[in-house]
């Protein structure tokens, strides 16, 4: 496929079908070094992975699912959640684009620690695993999958998707294209340490940013206003209380 990128999606594999593009990744990586910029997509994906082992949803042909290999070596290990970032935000700007009207951009947000939500339904989610080697981060593999074209979700998951906001069909090739444009833009901006722009732009859009909300943390609800994250991507939370506290995934879950 032809691509306006310098790097991201030179070198694409697509399947037909697949378990997971980020384990068919892998395991490429584990055979040989693929270059950087790799991805690997499929539109039928049958035990796609999320964050705390859910399993993605996906109508066959209806959405992208894709898995991009980078080989951020310049990056030390405590700075790998800047890749959360980044890739939160490619996809943020890609739905700001493509919503264009009547969504605002206000309106797409990131739901820590990378989920993406439009309103307050998931509209694309992301699953990043690193392999580090002696505090460098040897490759990286940044699994995304977006809901493009799919009209009908298992209520219980509270999702959404481009089709079903705007009432038209989109062109699945072309979102993956523009997607791999915005990456590129971001990871540019990572690898020339524009680090305050990607920092302003992931706050800007966090979800529930200064807003009192209820959480479930050791099997109890609290009570907690988000107001960003530490360097290393734990949630920062002020309590009722008044004490600022830091969470990590498996400590705290949105209610």
């Amino acid at each position: 496929m032809s691509m306006k990128t310098l790097f991201i999606g030179q070198n694409a594999i697509h399947l037909k079908a697949v378990d997971s593009t980020n384990s068919y990744a892998s395991e490429l990586l584990r055979q040989n070094r693929l270059v950087e910029g790799t991805i690997i997509y499929s539109f039928e994906q049958q035990n796609g992975r999320g964050q705390r082992g859910t399993v993605w949803e996906s109508e066959p042909n209806k959405n992208a699912t894709l898995s991009l290999v980078l080989h951020p070596t310049f990056l030390q290990t405590d700075k790998q959640f800047l890749l959360t970032k980044i890739a939160s935000l490619a996809i943020a700007d890609l739905m700001s684009e493509t919503l264009n009207f009547p969504i605002k951009t206000h309106d797409i947000k990131i739901k820590w620690p990378n989920d993406i939500y439009v309103g307050n339904k998931k509209i694309a989610g992301i699953l990043i695993e690193n392999t580090l080697r002696e505090n460098i981060l040897q490759s990286t593999i940044i699994g995304v999958g977006l809901n493009i074209n799919q009209k009908i979700f298992n209520p219980a998951i509270n999702a959404t998707s481009l089709s079903m906001l705007t009432n038209k069909e989109f062109d699945l090739m072309e979102i993956i294209k523009r997607f791999c444009e915005f990456i590129e833009a971001r990871y540019l901006q990572l690898k020339t340490n524009k680090l305050e722009s990607i920092n302003t732009a992931y706050l800007k859009h966090l979800y529930r940013l200064g807003e009192w909300s209820q959480y479930i943390s050791n099997e109890k609800k609290i009570e907690g206003k988000i107001i960003g994250t530490s360097a290393s991507g734990r949630l920062q939370m002020k309590l009722e209380s008044g004490v600022i506290k830091e969470f990590d995934l498996k400590e705290i879950r949105f209610v």
